[in-house]
């Protein structure tokens, strides 16, 4: 099976168990991924304003090239509870199947976590010592909230969306979303 084969698959299996939900597991969801999206949106706004692109374009985005199980579950639960249209990856390339020619294919409070979290060195040393820190409270607040969302299903989602995908081929669970078997 292809990559994006396993793409299409996964994302429909998970859109099925998605719409399954009872609605207070959903109204939890929808509250901890509108902090999430709040969260990325600061930590992006923070580096762009300090010369991220510029920064990234600069190197080719190398951090970027090996991204292929970095959207995770909860990346693809955003995304659905906001009923934002989901991009189509391009596997199969030498960089991220993410990218596109103008950069991410996904807005900054959709990007997956570590895309969002990583600033190498040179990014890093233009900002301030306050800007530094309240990044690294940001990713600390994000690793939470990312892990209530595992604890509301009781499961990982935090691993790559193929990966669940692969698990759950294997029997290794009932679903996607679902922990049991």
């Amino acid at each position: 099976m292809t990559d994006m084969e396993m793409w299409d698959n996964a994302v429909t299996v998970v859109r099925r168990e998605y719409g399954a939900l009872a609605d207070p597991i959903k109204e939890r969801l929808r509250s901890i991924i509108r902090e999430v999206r709040l969260e990325k949106t600061e930590v992006c706004s923070i580096t762009a304003s300090r010369g991220a692109s510029h920064v990234c374009s600069g190197c080719g985005g190398r951090c970027c090239h090996k991204g292929k199980y970095h959207f995770s579950v909860i990346d693809l639960l955003a995304f659905l509870d906001t009923g934002r249209d989901l991009f189509l990856p391009a596997f199969g390339g030498v960089s991220c199947p993410y990218l596109g020619k103008a950069g991410c294919l996904m807005e900054p409070p959709y990007r997956p976590f570590t895309c969002v979290t990583f600033h190498c060195d040179r990014l890093e040393a233009l900002l301030t010592a306050s800007e530094v820190e309240r990044l690294y409270g940001l990713e600390r607040s994000l690793r939470v909230k990312y892990g209530d969302i595992e604890e509301l299903f009781g499961t990982r989602l935090t691993q790559g969306l193929l990966l669940g995908y692969a698990r759950y081929l294997e029997g290794a669970c009932a679903g996607i979303l679902v922990a049991g078997r």
